[in-house]
């Protein structure tokens, strides 16, 4: 988003804002297989972020709550991600989010925590202060401190990031300050919620240099959140990895799978004056969710969306749920059908948004009366099928009882044609 930063020294702190890891988390559309790959690509991408760290001698790695989905984990998942995070040479702070709160069962109380030298859990709102030994930390860098408002439950009673800066004198001399909040924020709207963030409120404290910068998590797309677009000091940093759909029209998790490398730099002639900021984006996930509309009224509009899924690229790290509108004969059907069928596999997850679904199947009596279909009890079956398809009827059972019977006669015609290719 910004040029590439100039290399750390005196009186700078360069930071890694990641947040919204959520390991663990599941995804109902995906099978079990693609699952495993979804929770092992979560686990890539924090490997990535830490190896980008190392790369861009950064300071800290600050992690804005829900490191895992959920206090109660499977064995794999919280061992694995031990695994990845004792491998780091950056110091990293973790924030209990609405996820993983601090409470009596968080995972934050297992001893493993305290073995790892790296890894601190802000567990209250005392600033730390960010081992001048770890990582790329250059010799003389600014003293860096890093203050938490971690979460105590689900949900919250008052605004934890306003909380934390309310009791925080000025930075003394040139050190640099983060604060890291998780949660929803004033400017989203639903402002008489109490534990709402106000972003004003935390922008204006890193005009006064309570703090320098405010690292925040929840919201799974990267984005800034105060009024400087230009040296914006509250940023949502997005999930490490995609988690959920970006729709046709740009709404949804629409940048996520994203990283934010952050450099602090104070005048140290003048440092009470607020801090330089600099922010810069970087995509370390690999996983894409896809929202996909077509109208389908003949062969050509099933070859246009047909055309549309196979032109998407990395497929079985794509996850795809469309809407499909439009009229369609009976062999139109039975084709959409067949295609998407061989086509679904190279894909993570490929499924109809059932609510929005609405094709309408219509018989033609000339489709209807070739070969198989025409014939004995298969005929037979057609003709009563078609009887039932056709009904206008506004009646909720009969409208289902119709949309069943389109179901069955485009599943007839498949069958029928596997047949006859197969005499």
């Amino acid at each position: 988003m910004t040029q590439a930063m100039a290399a750390t020294s005196a009186h700078r702190a360069r930071i890694l804002h990641t947040s919204d890891w959520q390991l663990g988390m599941k995804r109902h559309f995906l099978s079990g297989e693609a699952q495993s790959r979804f929770d092992e690509s979560r686990l890539t991408a924090i490997e990535a972020l830490l190896e980008l760290a190392e790369e861009r001698q950064c300071d800290a790695v600050v992690v804005a709550g829900d490191v895992f989905d959920d206090n109660l984990l499977k064995p794999e998942i919280y061992g694995r991600a031990m695994d990845v995070l004792k491998g780091s040479t950056v110091p990293v702070f973790l924030l209990p989010g609405n996820h993983d709160p601090l409470d009596a069962a968080s995972v934050y109380h297992r001893k493993e925590f305290d073995k790892l030298a790296n890894v601190f859990v802000l567990k209250d709102s005392e600033p730390v202060a960010v081992p001048k030994s770890g990582g790329g930390r250059a010799e003389g860098a600014a003293a860096l401190e890093i203050v938490g408002a971690p979460l105590r439950g689900k949900t919250a009673d008052e605004d934890l990031v306003a909380a934390a800066l309310s009791g925080l004198d000025p930075v003394q001399g040139a050190g640099i300050r983060v604060l890291v909040g998780h949660g929803g924020v004033s400017s989203f709207g639903e402002i008489d919620d109490f534990d709402r963030i106000d972003v004003d409120n935390a922008a204006r404290a890193c005009h006064e240099r309570k703090v320098d910068y405010v690292a925040l998590g929840d919201t799974h797309s990267t984005m800034p959140l105060d009024a400087d677009a230009t040296q914006a000091r509250v940023w949502y940093s997005g999930a490490q990895e995609v988690t959920d759909f970006v729709e046709q029209d740009g709404r949804g998790e629409s940048n996520s799978g994203n990283v934010l490398v952050v450099e602090i730099a104070v005048d140290p002639a003048r440092p009470e004056k607020q801090a330089q900021v600099q922010v810069e984006e970087v995509p370390v996930g690999r996983w894409a969710f896809k929202a996909l509309n077509a109208t389908v009224n003949s062969t050509a509009d099933i070859d246009e969306f047909l055309e549309r899924l196979g032109g998407i690229e990395s497929k079985r790290t794509t996850v795809v749920k469309y809407a499909l509108v439009g009229t369609l004969s009976v062999h139109d059907a039975a084709y959409l059908d067949e295609q998407l069928e061989k086509i679904a596999p190279t894909f993570a997850a490929l499924y109809e948004r059932e609510r929005l679904m609405d094709v309408h199947v219509i018989p033609d009596e000339d489709e209807l009366s070739e070969g198989l279909l025409s014939q004995g009890f298969i005929g037979e079956a057609v003709q009563e099928l078609k009887s039932l398809a056709e009904s206008d009827s506004q009646d909720p059972q009969q409208m289902q009882q119709a949309q069943q019977a389109q179901d069955a006669l485009r599943l007839l015609v498949r069958l029928a044609h596997h047949a006859e290719k197969g005499n």
